[in-house]
């Protein structure tokens, strides 16, 4: 790398600090960590204290920030996601470069709005779809531009949550419930619906959703569950139970997160447990998102490609299988697994080629680490033009995660998807469902 940029990051929590601020700190990516929005003192201190940032480049809220000499060359927006849209805006108003985590907002009025700001301002606006990067799959676009395999026929993507990682972000963390985050298909798989449209290259004619919150609710509680793990009389022997989980001296995500930034003892774990959100029961909680989902998508050249998430799982990872006129492509993300079979028009000859992949260390099959090489590659030498998850090329995920939902709540209704192009040159779908149209805004502004 040659020219260092300076990043700030805007929220030091699990993305901000210990992915984003991580990778830059041990790898060369091209950024340097320059300066911290934080608002909890402790966090924002450690965070000071880890990457050597220096006072006057740590701020408590946005507006000391941005009322301060500027000193940074990009802005890595890793806040919760109700308030990645006033940040963006705000950003963008004063000409900041963004990185923003997904989702870029939580209705699809503030999305298209943000487009609208970015549009105008001029600025840089990126979405951390961090997927597209991962080596797993720019091997698996790879070799369907190369046309060897043909036509694509159907596409298979699951994402397996795991079903500890679904009780602690989506029962009992910040993501648990759609009215104060957003519905899962968007905060979660986003994601895949955004390497989905990306794989297919085509406009989306239609999406159906199924999905519930089947398992974690009240009425599939064990007996004699109470409402907090500490009360309860199945706390040693539950699957869930948030002493068993919590109390466990690991420092490492998730384990750490109940300590919102502060040190790291049995005390203040246990009283984390006693009286916050991450030692609720996981059947007797306000959550309300779906723990099952399955996504069809329908393409304009008739191609379809399903998705699904389910909860309960013992892996975390996402499960691929491509179908194709001339082979199929089958592959697992956290393992590295990616595997192409070329049809032979025998019964047994199946012909399996065992695609080579760079090891990865994080959750996103090496997606993380690239995606800031390859954001850096593009600000400094304009390369990576075709891959860049910008935001106008993001907003497609988005519209049809917003869409999906409306389908689910409408009793699985198709919703068919208008011609009208998110910017019409990159080819990306806008969508209004029938027969209950989803609030949509002027499509004028869209185009």
């Amino acid at each position: 790398m040659t020219a260092l940029l300076r990043a700030v990051i805007v929220g030091a929590g699990s993305r901000g600090n210990r992915v984003f601020a991580e990778l830059m700190a041990t790898n060369d990516v091209g950024f340097e960590v320059a300066g911290v929005v934080e608002p909890d003192a402790a966090r924002r201190a450690a965070f000071c204290h880890r990457h050597a940032v220096p006072d006057a480049q740590a701020f408590a809220t946005l507006e000391g920030f941005l009322a301060a000499p500027r000193f940074s060359d990009i802005v890595f927006v890793c806040s919760p996601d109700r308030t990645h849209f006033a940040i963006c805006r705000d950003l963008s108003e004063a000409g900041h470069a963004i990185m923003l985590e997904k989702p870029a907002a939580t209705t699809l009025a503030e999305c298209v709005e943000l487009l609208e700001i970015q549009r105008r301002c001029g600025n840089p606006v990126f979405i951390a779809h961090g997927l597209r990067y991962a080596p797993f799959f720019r091997a698996v676009k790879a070799l369907l531009d190369g046309g060897s395999l043909g036509t694509i026929r159907h596409i298979q993507l699951t994402e397996q949550v795991g079903h500890w990682h679904f009780a602690h972000s989506y029962v009992r963390g910040q993501w648990r419930r759609a009215d104060q985050a957003a519905p899962i298909v968007l905060t979660k798989t986003s994601h895949d619906l955004d390497i989905l449209q990306w794989l297919v290259d085509e406009p989306v004619a239609s999406v159906t959703s199924h999905g519930s919150l089947s398992a974690f609710r009240a009425d599939q509680a064990p007996e004699g569950a109470t409402a907090r793990c500490v009360d309860c009389p199945l706390q040693d022997t539950c699957l869930y139970s948030a002493t068993r989980f919590y109390l466990e001296e690991r420092p490492e995500w998730p384990y750490d997160v109940v300590l919102e930034g502060g040190p790291d003892t049995q005390e203040r774990r246990r009283r984390a447990v006693e009286h916050g959100p991450y030692g609720h029961c996981v059947w007797l909680n306000d959550n309300d998102v779906c723990d099952n989902q399955v996504v069809l998508l329908e393409f304009a050249s008739g191609k379809l490609a399903t998705f699904s998430m389910h909860a309960q799982t013992a892996d975390n990872t996402r499960d691929l299988r491509i179908f194709c006129d001339l082979g199929e492509i089958r592959g697992d993300l956290r393992r590295g697994e990616l595997v192409v079979s070329r049809f032979s028009g025998h019964k047994d000859d199946l012909r399996p080629e065992v695609i080579e992949l760079p090891p990865t260390t994080d959750s996103h099959g090496g997606g993380d680490l690239e995606l800031l090489r390859a954001l850096h590659e593009h600000l400094t030498e304009a390369k990576h033009a075709d891959i860049m998850t910008s935001l106008e090329r993001s907003l497609a995920s988005h519209v049809m995660a917003f869409l999906a939902e409306e389908s689910r709540l409408a009793d699985n209704v198709k919703i068919r998807v208008s011609p009208v192009l998110i910017p019409a040159a990159l080819r990306q779908p806008v969508g209004e469902a029938l027969p209950e149209p989803l609030p949509m805004p002027e499509l004028d502004a869209l185009g």
